[in-house]
């Protein structure tokens, strides 16, 4: 395997500690944002995070797969999530 040399576009705007591994939060080149917590990121376009931020109010919390739900979601895959009364 050879190795490859690629250039970071990415603009951070946010970390948590002066650690390469603290969570944080970044733009890319294309104009999504980047989120890491825990050395997971998720990205997506900033009009999905403000949906998911409205479909919080609205996922079952209590479901253990809401998480991995809301992730395909964001990345457009999946199906829909369904809206529900809290």
């Amino acid at each position: 395997m050879n190795d490859v040399e690629c250039k970071n576009t990415d603009k951070e705007i946010w970390r948590e500690k002066d650690s390469y591994y603290s969570d944080s939060i970044h733009v890319t080149e294309g104009g999504g944002v980047g989120i890491n917590c825990g050395g997971h990121v998720i990205v997506a376009p900033v009009r999905k995070w403000h949906e998911a931020g409205v479909l919080m109010f609205c996922v079952d919390l209590k479901k253990s797969h809401w998480k991995w739900k809301l992730a395909m979601w964001l990345l457009g895959k999946g199906k829909p999530i369904k809206f529900q009364k809290q």
